[in-house]
């Protein structure tokens, strides 16, 4: 997904420029890591067996992420990303696959063929019986050198990413020459 790669490369570049390091990032303290690789695993039996274990998988591996999130609430970002992977979940699973328009594929400069031909079991064309149209992937983005049609949750996904990583680069206590003192009394003791 090029939205989500943006938003990491341009938060971290952000992050970067702001003084932030990638080590705080790393030391976030983030709870039941488990679960994350229990989604992982959800997804990728869900995209080799494909059909509908595609969307039970995807419905699992984002429970567990949301799961992982909902554990992790306190960190700024994770609110988002469940939002957006929860939102992604609700319409795959009410639908079979993700349903995409038409139109936007055509105002991104996408093509549809591999849809149309079966090829790719993980999306469908939006048409009359579409559930939660407004959550599929309707948004064009005409990316350069891969144009794509995203979903509302794709969106939140990518602003949560971009959120987690730039917070997270500066969280924790600074070190080094650029450390910040801290002005209260109880700093001092």
């Amino acid at each position: 997904m090029v939205v989500a790669a943006v938003a990491l490369v341009v938060s971290v570049l952000l992050g970067a420029a702001t003084g932030g390091t990638l080590q705080r990032l790393g030391a976030l303290p983030l709870r039941t890591r488990g679960l994350v690789w229990g989604a992982v695993a959800a997804q990728l039996v869900g995209s080799v067996v494909g059909g509908p274990v595609y969307a039970i998988g995807l419905v699992v591996s984002a429970s567990l992420v949301a799961a992982f999130l909902g554990g992790n609430r306190g960190i700024r970002g994770t609110g988002l990303l469940a939002a957006g992977l929860l939102s992604n979940a609700l319409v795959v699973g009410v639908n079979g696959a993700m349903p995409v328009s038409l139109a936007a594929a055509g105002r991104a400069g996408t093509s549809t063929q591999d849809i149309i031909s079966g090829a790719d079991q993980r999306h469908e064309l939006s048409d009359s019986g579409t559930r939660l149209r407004w959550l599929s992937d309707v948004i064009p983005v005409p990316a350069p050198y891969r144009p794509e049609v995203v979903s509302l949750g794709d969106v939140l996904v990518a602003a949560g990413l971009a959120q987690l990583v730039f917070v997270g680069m500066h969280a924790g206590p600074a070190r080094g020459r650029h450390a910040r003192r801290d002005p209260s009394p109880l700093a001092r003791m």
